[in-house]
């Protein structure tokens, strides 16, 4: 009778205890899908934005190397006029390649979660693109810039601090990311105060900023990037891995997205306006049909920008979405 007695109760407790053990995996299960669901959309927001970096810059480089061909070589000016679009080329050129290594890198990151070789050379040739830009800007100005200089100083900076940054000495890092804010803040500045593609073509027209982004949240994602930086070497100092540090990446691909978004649907805006104007007036009157093709091209490239940017910010909603789960389970 007690060992009857005994095993009806062990039942009963089995029974109790059944349905709580079948809910940890099912949470767990439902945690580990959106993170790969979450993975895999980072996947598609990068690889379209990286393709947008390609086929944007493409006619942009063609346009920019047709103008050269209409300055005569007759004064100094001229001269510096010629050189800075060639810097222009070599910086449109430099963009093309770093919207290849966003594919390249978003395929790093969805197999193997590590993409801190890729970041530095992105980091390497974004600085030497706004070098380019800087330089060329210089030259195509009649008067000295603060703007056109900030953008010459502020990637000398933020490599630098990428150098630092990419130390294993944790004083290292956090000295290399309070500089990369230095070099934000001063870049931030450049983008804000001055239109590079503007002073080739004169159209008028609200370009976006360097990083194909709306220039306004573009200047705010280059302090928020190292902000970002900074705030991770803090929390990692004592060994420990925090949801917090994630939220201010996640802000950075919130406000980028935001940017890319709201500054390529504007710009394609922009240049249908200018085309619907072009039989009768506007900056785009009376020039060849190639011409305009290239604009059309321009403007329909754009779209693919408009995608990835709302790729990206469905990402960051998504991974505040696991942030907050995180947060709850402390």
């Amino acid at each position: 009778m007690q060992h009857g007695l005994m095993g009806k109760r062990q039942q009963v407790v089995v029974q109790e205890h059944r349905p709580v053990s079948m809910l940890i995996p099912a949470e767990e299960t439902r945690a580990s899908r959106l993170e790969l669901f979450t993975r895999k959309m980072s996947l598609a927001a990068i690889t379209m934005l990286g393709i947008g970096y390609v086929l944007v810059n493409a006619p942009a480089a063609i346009l920019v190397g047709s103008s050269m061909f209409s300055i005569p070589i007759a004064s100094q000016a001229d001269v510096a006029a010629i050189a800075g679009r060639i810097l222009f080329l070599m910086a449109l050129a430099i963009s093309a390649s770093i919207g290849v290594l966003f594919i390249y890198g978003a395929v790093q990151f969805y197999e193997r979660g590590k993409v801190k070789g890729v970041i530095f050379l992105g980091v390497s040739l974004g600085a030497f693109y706004l070098l380019c830009l800087g330089v060329g800007s210089t030259l195509l100005l009649s008067e000295p810039s603060s703007a056109a200089l900030t953008l010459t100083i502020a990637p000398l900076i933020v490599i630098a601090g990428t150098a630092l940054y990419t130390s294993s000495n944790p004083r290292c890092r956090l000295l290399g990311s309070s500089i990369g804010v230095v070099g934000g803040i001063t870049l931030a500045y450049a983008i804000l105060n001055l239109r590079a593609l503007d002073l080739v073509f004169g159209w008028d027209i609200p370009f976006t900023g360097p990083f194909l982004s709306l220039t306004l949240l573009e200047s705010a994602v280059v302090v928020l990037a190292p902000v970002a930086a900074t705030v991770h070497t803090i929390f990692s100092y004592g060994g420990e891995e925090r949801p917090i540090p994630n939220v201010f990446a996640l802000l950075v691909a919130l406000v980028y997205g935001l940017g890319t978004f709201i500054g390529s649907i504007t710009l394609s805006m922009s240049f249908w306006n200018r085309i619907w104007q072009s039989p009768w007036s506007g900056p785009f009157y009376g020039l060849p049909e190639w011409f305009a093709n290239m604009i059309v091209f321009w403007s329909a490239s754009l779209v693919l920008m408009d995608i990835g940017g709302i790729l990206l910010i469905a990402v960051a909603c998504l991974g505040f979405v696991c942030v907050a789960r995180e947060l709850s389970k402390l």
